[in-house]
């Protein structure tokens, strides 16, 4: 009887593949949930998604310990409370600063929430009815979020094409 090194290669990586995220800290579906059902995002959930995104596995922090973390790295305003409604303005702040998201010369000169917030809009990553004041909730956030790392994915692959 022959033996297939390949077919016991490809069956071990198939495994592997299909196994890994079982041993992957991320977000777990309860978490998901209970943003998408939030009505109002606090600071400390936002800071928590947008630090797990940046560093995959190794950012899962909870939700106090990456608002601390984003508060030191000067991603959030001064006056942000954990518990604290975040406003699209300020959320756009944090990811830009977070994603490196370049803004205009307004935003060059004056790095602050408004500026941001007309660097996110302009890119389409805030899209449909919106001002820097309103309060977020968890389904938009995770909307702006992910168009945010779509950009950042696509960023990723044509850095080598220049």
């Amino acid at each position: 009887m022959r033996e297939y090194p390949e077919k016991k290669l490809m069956l071990f990586a198939a495994c592997f593949f299909f196994a890994l995220p079982a041993f992957l800290p991320a977000q777990t579906a309860a978490e998901l949930d209970a943003v998408l059902e939030t009505p109002v995002l606090s600071y400390a959930q936002a800071a928590r998604f947008v630090l797990a995104s940046l560093d995959g596995p190794a950012g899962d922090k909870g939700a106090d310990a990456a608002f601390e973390e984003a508060a030191a790295k000067g991603w959030l305003p001064r006056k942000a409370a954990a518990a604290g409604p975040v406003r699209l303005g300020e959320l756009s702040l944090l990811m830009a600063r977070a994603f490196n998201i370049r803004g205009g010369f307004m935003y060059a000169l004056l790095p602050g929430p408004r500026y941001a917030f007309r660097a996110m809009v302009g890119r389409s990553f805030i899209q449909g009815a919106a001002d820097p004041g309103m309060t977020v909730s968890g389904e938009r956030f995770l909307h702006i979020l992910g168009r945010v790392l779509d950009a950042a994915e696509g960023n990723k692959g044509n850095k080598g094409d220049n």
